[in-house]
């Protein structure tokens, strides 16, 4: 959290307010926002004119014209800000000054996020050497994403919950989506991938594709703690959840209650009747 869904809705309102204007500073306020290059690389960047802003699974890519890109995942409570009083708030990790007078903002209490500068970032996978290990975009074409994980998800054993939240095989789901896809097709979250035949790969994605356009509608899901929220306020599709975080209610469709269970540090929540294991 936040996942693809809340990546796509700030890419989409950042694209439409600084496109076109000028990137000029950048302060790294945060001890642990820098993971990957180095600091003086970014403190060096001169000005350079914003083009588009792009993303790739749960990272942001701030395009300029120089074909570099500033890259920032949000990490897991992260949130970005755009403020015309340049008045930087509580728990701001980066900073980047535009020539309108603007301010963009890291702002990320649990520090899980980071920024980092690529000097040649493309449009389209695999995008640039320091995502190399990034799986398919989920919002690629279902046909495309299909063909790249086939052979992955058939000779694998792992669960499938754990395989589709895998970025190095498919980028962008998170724990919250990955629960709501499954509890569609009706797949119990241990179930083992090999055994799986095409046919329910094929729901999978087709279900993952329609969960994120129904998500990204309603601008990502914001929980009770605000701990996501989007340029314009937060995001209204958490009402729309049918398990996650639902434990001990009843199931909307065979009124059975929905479960939660622990499994590799991450709790899952499923209904037992409609995604019993095969």
């Amino acid at each position: 959290m936040p996942e693809l869904p809340e990546v796509e809705t700030i890419r989409r309102q950042l694209a439409a307010r600084i496109v076109g204007d000028v990137a000029e500073t950048v302060a790294l306020l945060g001890p642990r926002v820098l993971r990957r290059g180095d600091a003086m690389s970014l403190a060096r960047m001169p000005p350079e004119r914003v083009t588009r802003v792009d993303r790739a699974g749960k990272f942001l890519a701030i395009c300029l014209e120089n074909g570099s890109a500033l890259v920032v995942h949000l990490g897991m409570s992260g949130y970005l800000r755009l403020a015309c009083d340049g008045e930087l708030g509580h728990h701001t990790q980066f900073a980047l000054t535009l020539a309108s007078g603007r301010t963009l903002a890291l702002v990320d209490p649990r520090t899980f996020g980071e920024v980092f500068l690529v000097q040649e970032w493309l449009p389209q996978w695999p995008y640039a050497p320091e995502l190399n290990g990034l799986g398919i975009d989920l919002l690629e074409d279902p046909h495309r994403v299909a063909q790249y994980v086939t052979d992955r998800f058939h000779h694998t054993q792992r669960a499938v919950k754990t395989f589709i939240m895998d970025q190095k095989v498919m980028a962008g789901l998170g724990n919250m989506y990955a629960d709501e896809v499954l509890y569609r097709v009706g797949i119990h979250p241990e179930e083992r991938c090999a055994p799986m035949g095409d046919d329910r790969l094929w729901s999978l994605i087709s279900a993952i594709h329609q969960v994120f356009e129904e998500a990204i509608d309603a601008e990502g899901s914001t929980f009770m703690d605000r701990s996501y929220r989007n340029l314009e306020g937060v995001g209204r599709y958490y009402p729309s959840l049918l398990v996650y975080q639902r434990q001990q209610r009843r199931c909307l469709l065979c009124y059975a209650v929905i479960e939660r269970l622990r499994y590799q540090g991450r709790y899952s929540h499923f209904c037992p009747k409609c995604q019993r294991r095969l």
